[in-house]
């Protein structure tokens, strides 16, 4: 079965959902080039759209990661805010966190990440490894 013929398949919300976050994932990838995360998250608060109530942590999470696979070029920051943004409208506490490594051969690594209640929500390998620089609150 082909891409489309699933899409096709998915349920009114699942569509829905997914269209959300294309959008926020789109939105992300194309904010963080022209302006800091702080001011792209406060610019993110004052958008209307519509709210998500009764989405569940699961399905936004099966939504960014769908659309994520569609976007080319997608890094862990858009990932993560695009998921904060939609969790936050969901009514879902999110708290976006940025951490960096060392590796081997002296180089720094970034990765960011979203926290529900303490745990992270996208199946984070070894966040263990990273030193926490900054949390962005919703």
């Amino acid at each position: 079965m082909s891409t489309f013929e699933k899409y096709l398949r998915l349920p009114f919300r699942r569509k829905r959902l997914l269209h959300a976050a294309l959008a926020w994932l789109i939105l992300s990838r194309i904010g963080l080039a022209l302006c800091s995360l702080p001011t792209l998250q406060r610019r993110f608060s004052k958008v209307s759209s519509p709210h998500l109530a009764g989405a569940s942590l699961a399905e936004l999470r099966w939504a960014v990661l769908a659309a994520a696979r569609r976007v080319p070029g997608t890094k862990c920051l858009a990932r993560a805010l695009a998921l904060q943004v939609l969790m936050t409208r969901a009514g879902l506490p999110a708290k976006l966190c940025i951490g960096v490594a060392k590796e081997g051969g002296g180089a720094l690594e970034a990765h960011a990440w979203v926290l529900h209640e303490g745990v992270p929500v996208l199946e984070e390998p070894d966040l263990e490894r990273y030193a926490l620089l900054s949390v962005f609150p919703a």
